[in-house]
């Protein structure tokens, strides 16, 4: 019989693994009871390891993750400039993956010069913002909603996502590591980036200069999965080389 503690590693482990699991679940991996379960996750709870909710449990957003509303207006002219280099790599009648985030819910703003796009995404800013273009297909998928991204996120998104094969993945993120690591605050958003990355043919990194001293928590994915990268101004000579490593064409306004 497990004690307390292994019981604490393996709920945690099956939380990192999925966005949401039942109580039966970790009943079942823990060969415990449903009752047991609910104490452990009482304790969990109180030292603010996850959150409770009827049935199962989840992890806490993390408490760093900013709201969308203070992402949408940081570095606001510098995420437009990225953003607009954006159409002139994407032909009409292509079809994309937009990943979640604020930089990205502009650069969807910016696709409504192009025509006959398919677009799947789980931003809803984005889909909000394209929803009226004649001519587009757009698809939203289904998720958990994580308010500090406005996106839909977990498994369940990532399920959708694996279905279709497109011409391009629109990804951001929170920071670039110095190893060329992609950062996020919230490790809900990385099944459906990944999901993204893995079923498009060419995959975009829209990131503003910010995000070359930003950090995360959460590696979602690395350069080296990337063909493109656009940012608003010639980023440090450091980060320059490291694009350059792992084969990252970069664009720059003007260039």
């Amino acid at each position: 019989m497990m004690r307390s503690f292994e019981r604490f590693d393996v709920i945690l482990g099956l939380l990192q693994a999925q966005d949401y699991v039942t109580i039966e679940d970790m009943a079942a991996a823990c060969d415990t009871s449903p009752q047991t379960i609910r104490r452990d996750l009482n304790v969990l709870a109180r030292d603010g390891k996850v959150q409770r909710y009827h049935g199962g449990a989840r992890l806490p957003e993390a408490p760093s993750a900013a709201t969308y509303e203070v992402r949408s207006t940081s570095h606001v002219e510098e995420k437009k400039v990225a953003a607009g280099l954006l159409p002139d790599l994407i032909p009409d009648h292509s079809s994309l993956f937009i990943a979640g985030g604020s930089t990205l819910a502009l650069a969807a703003q910016c696709l409504r010069v192009r025509e006959g796009l398919t677009i799947v995404t789980n931003n809803l800013h984005a889909a909000i913002s394209l929803y009226d273009k004649i001519g587009f297909e757009i698809h939203v998928v289904g998720g958990a909603m994580r308010p500090a991204s406005g996106s839909l996120t977990g498994d369940e998104a990532a399920r959708i996502i694996e279905r279709f094969s497109l011409d391009f993945a629109l990804i951001g993120t929170c920071g670039i590591a110095a190893d060329g690591a992609l950062l996020e605050y919230d490790q809900s958003l990385v099944p459906p980036l990944l999901a993204m990355i893995a079923n498009a043919r060419e995959t975009i990194l829209v990131a503003d200069s910010s995000k070359f001293a930003s950090t995360g928590i959460v590696r979602s994915t690395h350069l080296r999965s990337v063909d493109r990268l656009l940012t608003n101004e010639t980023p440090p000579a450091a980060s320059i080389e490291l694009v350059n490593s792992f084969g990252v064409s970069l664009h720059l306004p003007g260039s």
